[in-house]
């Protein structure tokens, strides 16, 4: 993973202007802004009951994160396991009961120039509202925040 998969990396600096994650959809190929980013996490094992769109929650840091199949959230089929399934992790909303979100997509593999990309960008921003009313209590097994 390179510095530029990174919403901000080590030393502060944001992603260049332009650059989105490219992912894989049942609907086909689409893009996330870097500048979305908190967190890209490998494909982990969640803890929680898996429901509908949940998948359960993943601890990045002490924290709680809720993480959701993205491409059933988006086309109703479940995000096949392969090597580039990804955890991406944006912060939440204000109207969100946890401070960050993660969603599970496919094809996670590069990331392109989304100013002069053919790769439509993903409205994230029309799901996202969703989701935060379908996050359940976290789990026992971890802490809370």
């Amino acid at each position: 993973m390179t510095s530029e998969t990174h919403a901000q990396s080590s030393t502060g600096t944001a992603p260049r202007a332009g650059a989105a994650l490219r992912l894989a959809l049942s609907s086909g190929v689409c893009s996330i802004p870097l500048s979305r980013l908190h967190h890209l996490a490998g494909y982990a094992t969640l803890t929680g009951e898996a429901e509908d769109y949940f998948l359960g929650w993943l601890e990045m840091r002490g924290e709680p994160v809720p993480v959701f199949d993205l491409n059933r959230v988006v086309c109703g089929q479940p995000t096949p396991e392969n090597f580039g399934s990804r955890i991406l992790v944006l912060e939440a909303a204000v109207e969100s009961p946890t401070p960050y979100i993660g969603l599970l997509a496919g094809g996670v593999t590069d990331t392109i120039d989304a100013s002069g990309a053919v790769v439509e960008a993903l409205d994230i921003d029309s799901y996202l509202p969703m989701l935060y009313t379908l996050i359940p209590p976290p789990s026992a097994e971890l802490p809370t925040p």
